[in-house]
């Protein structure tokens, strides 16, 4: 289950590596593997525009697999056509795999120190990163949605929107992913181990808080950052109810955002072209906007 959910990973990346085409490294400068901590995996990728001063804000990606698969090595290409097109930093993370010792918010604490050294990496090259637009598929978008909610008054650099792509934003809603692709014991491992609390189905109700304080509903009111969701119908990975869910919070709320509905997409989000070109095209109207 896990290996079919990282290929999704993988098509996704690639989808978005071809709406930016592959961008020229001429124009730009190339920090890969920087550590932002002692781990393994406390690793990200900047790319800055050439000749970038002043105020250079920031593009963010997470990548998705389940939490315990993925990697930022395969947005190179995306990131340096990012920075070269729209004339902004971007950046890619890699984080700890969820496991029995490490959950979603050792995740969400890693994102923390990450952003703090690419805003100090930053200082050392001149430019001023103080606004960042927070984008990630699946697993990657839940983290994206969850950190601009729930982190934002501590981020060290502020959250100004952020995308969330075939995202898992209700946690407590285990039956939906049973449903779908899931069988109850995967479901109810990989989701103990998200949320730091081991269940089963039999004590399941003592799991819903920590499972909630892992699932970006929990945290929308009238201040969350712009959004943009995009979910495919055709999604047996991550229900689409999942994204209706926050959509409909985000309404309720008043909340600036924008939900395209793939009706003829999977979760890899590959059966609609003109919603992907619309995807495509929020994201540089979000960035100009919001990281100006």
């Amino acid at each position: 289950m896990l290996n079919r959910i990282y290929a999704f990973i993988m098509a996704i990346i690639a989808f978005f590596s071809s709406l930016f085409g592959l961008g020229n490294y001429g124009k730009v400068n190339t920090y890969y593997d920087v550590h932002y901590g002692s781990g393994e995996r406390e690793v990200y990728d900047l790319v800055v525009p050439k000749g970038a001063k002043g105020e250079t804000n920031l593009l963010l990606l997470i990548h998705g697999g389940a939490w315990v698969s993925g990697d930022k090595k395969s947005s190179r290409d995306s990131l340096v056509s990012q920075a070269s097109s729209n004339g902004y930093c971007a950046a890619a993370i890699n984080y700890t795999y969820i496991s029995d010792n490490t959950d979603i918010n050792f995740i969400l604490d890693e994102i923390t120190m990450a952003l703090k050294s690419i805003k100090e990496k930053g200082n050392e090259l001149g430019i001023s990163i103080n606004k960042v637009m927070l984008y990630g598929h699946s697993a990657g978008g839940n983290l994206s949605l969850l950190y601009a909610y729930s982190r934002a008054d501590e981020a060290p650099i502020k959250p100004a929107a952020v995308f969330g792509m075939s995202a898992p934003t209700d946690l407590t809603d285990i039956q939906s992913y049973i449903d779908g692709d899931f069988d109850d014991a995967t479901a109810y491992d990989l989701f103990s181990k998200a949320c730091g609390f081991r269940f089963t189905k039999d004590n399941y109700e003592e799991a819903k808080p920590y499972l909630a304080k892992v699932s970006p509903v929990t945290y929308v009111n009238s201040s969350s950052v712009p959004t943009v969701l995009a979910h495919g119908k055709k999604d047996t990975t991550v229900s689409f109810s999942q994204s209706e869910k926050l959509d409909a919070l985000l309404t309720q709320n008043g909340v600036k955002h924008e939900f395209i509905v793939f009706p003829n997409s999977g979760h890899g989000l590959d059966g609609d072209s003109e919603q992907s070109n619309r995807v495509y095209g929020l994201m540089a109207e979000y960035a100009n906007e919001y990281l100006k």
